[in-house]
């Protein structure tokens, strides 16, 4: 590995925002480390297989990163769970699923690796939602609660290590459609807006290199929704 060449570890790196997120850091120069769960990342990749949503997988995924490189200039916590469920089907297995992974992780991932990161003087891009980190979503009480800790999560992280760490978050609005969506839905959702069309995940993976480049930024939340947290569209 060429000595001045970045590394980067990308969580749910194997699938839909990650995996492009991944893709992209490679793409300019990075070399980047796919954590995976289920869905194994291009072979392109150095795929490192890990479970973040047990108390252990960070630490476990940690232990694991620090075998083959001594220092981390950015960690994506981009693992996530996603599900909707209307509130009479909301138990506490499901709430403290979400939390685990969704907030849980990224914190005690972030703790486990934090010696690399102070090594590099690197930083760190958790991948929010505008569902939960800036607007509620209705039938998303639990995965919305726990993105909106993981943005607190983010401010304090970004208060706790600065000036050597950085800490940042990225927002996606709609740039991957769950699958149960019709095309009539879609173009409905679309419709709502403000700039009248639904993202990528390149739109995130180009932000979060903007964050990781950003020497002068920390505690920031940036949303990617094409205006989408401003409200439904006139």
């Amino acid at each position: 590995m060429p000595a001045r060449r970045r590394v980067a570890l990308v969580t749910g790196g194997g699938t839909r925002v990650g995996r492009a997120i991944a893709l992209d850091l490679a793409r300019h120069g990075w070399q980047v480390v796919a954590h995976f769960h289920s869905h194994r990342p291009p072979r392109t990749l150095l795929g490192i297989r890990g479970d973040l949503s047990i108390p252990g997988g960070p630490a476990g995924l940690a232990r694991t990163f620090r075998k083959r490189f001594d220092r981390l200039d950015l960690l994506v916590n981009g693992a996530a769970l996603f599900e909707r469920r209307a509130l009479e089907d909301t138990d506490a297995a499901l709430f403290d699923a979400q939390m685990a992974l969704n907030a849980r992780a990224p914190l005690l991932l972030t703790r486990a690796l934090l010696p690399l990161l102070r090594r590099a003087g690197g930083s760190v891009v958790n991948v929010l939602d505008v569902g939960g980190a800036m607007v509620p979503w209705r039938s998303y009480s639990a995965y919305g609660a726990s993105k909106a800790a993981l943005r607190a999560v983010t401010e304090a992280l970004a208060l706790e290590l600065a000036p050597t760490v950085r800490v940042n978050g990225v927002a996606p609005g709609t740039v991957l459609w769950p699958e149960s969506y019709t095309a009539a839905a879609r173009r409905r959702l679309a419709r709502t807006i403000p700039l009248r069309r639904v993202g990528a995940p390149e739109d995130v993976a180009r932000t979060v290199r903007f964050l990781a480049d950003s020497p002068f930024v920390t505690g920031a939340t940036v949303p990617v929704d094409g205006g989408r947290h401003l409200g439904v569209a006139g």
